[in-house]
């Protein structure tokens, strides 16, 4: 099958970029042929393409997308492909997947000052013409609750939505050998509960929820571990809460396999995620988690069995007594049934699910 695939930039980049690379290179191992469409692309990815077709970018970022998109729309119609899969801010392909969510629903948890900031405008605009303009028939989402977003917000038909799990290399993201020595090949206290935060977004993943549960819990041996964006513009509030000598950065590391081995236990109090990677990996890896029900993830969540679903993303006491509750718990057992939770979801699983919902009538 020729398949378009529309996204402003093909870079080996961020959480979207990694799941579309994997995406292409399954597409191209079973025999399809992929043809881009963007703005930018990388080595990574054009080896995996037939052809690219790259449009001019902007001045901005907002005015990229918002030219890319219209440009898009009008090469559409005339592209020789089969299908044409889109996975950004674009509003006329045949199938869209919604990986970041519904954008509206996150934007009305923002401080009002950055709703209004021209980048989250441009973004709003462009998800409302998506979903109202009928140019695009039918969107692929990663979680149930995007889907009921999608119908609250846009009132987009339920029959139009498929659900298809993102998909899990259970061989990459594997359980740890000894939890000891992942710790120790990190440098990272020997003993004491560790806790694991992964983030790029501090504010909506809830770490200022975290950091005030950590200082209330009764135990103070527990440490956690932040991975991810740096912490400079929090150390005044960790020090104020008196967590310094608690808190350890990671940084923003590029494999996180070693960290997921180390931790006791991931604590994820997002305060909004359509389907967080990290979950998922964490989840594979046998890693027990507390995970946010903002997160679509947290629909793999059976509470207190395979980890626990913290309800109230902002009660920090919510948190804590989960966190209590779960040093408490037998963390192996539950960081097995974990993992048991993600082996259905395969790569050969996912495909056959886009493929599927790809329109037949059109190709």
């Amino acid at each position: 099958m020729k398949l378009g695939i529309l996204y402003h930039q093909f870079l080996r980049r961020g959480g979207l970029e990694g799941y579309l690379l994997k995406f292409c290179g399954e597409l191209a191992a079973a025999g399809h042929s992929l043809h881009l469409a963007g703005v930018h692309c990388d080595d990574n990815f054009r080896h995996l393409a037939s052809s690219v077709r790259l449009f001019p970018a902007a001045l901005t970022k907002n005015s990229t997308l918002r030219r890319f998109a219209s440009q898009s729309a009008a090469f559409v119609p005339s592209w020789d492909v089969d299908a044409v899969l889109g996975f950004g801010r674009t509003y006329q392909q045949h199938v869209h997947r919604a990986g970041g969510g519904c954008h509206a629903r996150f934007s009305s948890d923002l401080p009002w000052w950055k709703r209004w900031r021209p980048k989250n405008q441009t973004e709003l605009a462009l998800e409302r013409q998506l979903y109202t303009s009928g140019l695009t028939q039918r969107f692929v989402v990663n979680a149930s609750k995007v889907a009921s977003e999608l119908h609250s917000f846009y009132k987009v038909p339920h029959d139009s939505i498929r659900v298809i799990h993102t998909a899990v290399d259970t061989t990459f993201w594997h359980p740890p050998d000894n939890r000891a020595a992942a710790r120790a090949a990190l440098n990272l206290p020997a003993s004491g509960p560790l806790l694991l935060f992964v983030s790029l977004d501090h504010r909506r993943k809830g770490l200022a929820v975290l950091l005030d549960a950590l200082a209330s819990l009764p135990r103070k041996d527990v440490t956690l571990a932040v991975a991810g964006k740096p912490l400079a513009p929090w150390r005044s509030r960790i020090a104020a809460a008196g967590l310094s000598h608690r808190i350890i950065e990671a940084g923003n590391v590029a494999d996180l396999r070693p960290w997921y081995a180390a931790a006791d236990l991931f604590v994820h109090p997002s305060h909004y995620d359509a389907c967080a990677n990290t979950v998922l990996q964490s989840m594979a890896s046998a890693l027990p988690g507390i995970i946010s029900a903002d997160d679509g993830a947290s629909e793999f969540i059976h509470h207190t069995t395979n980890g626990w679903r913290l309800e109230n993303s902002h009660s920090s006491t919510d948190l804590a007594n989960l966190i209590e509750s779960a040093l408490a718990s037998d963390l192996p057992a539950i960081g097995h049934a974990a993992r048991s939770a993600m082996l259905p979801l395969t790569w050969q699983a996912h495909l056959h699910s886009w493929l599927q919902w790809i329109p037949t009538s059109r190709l």
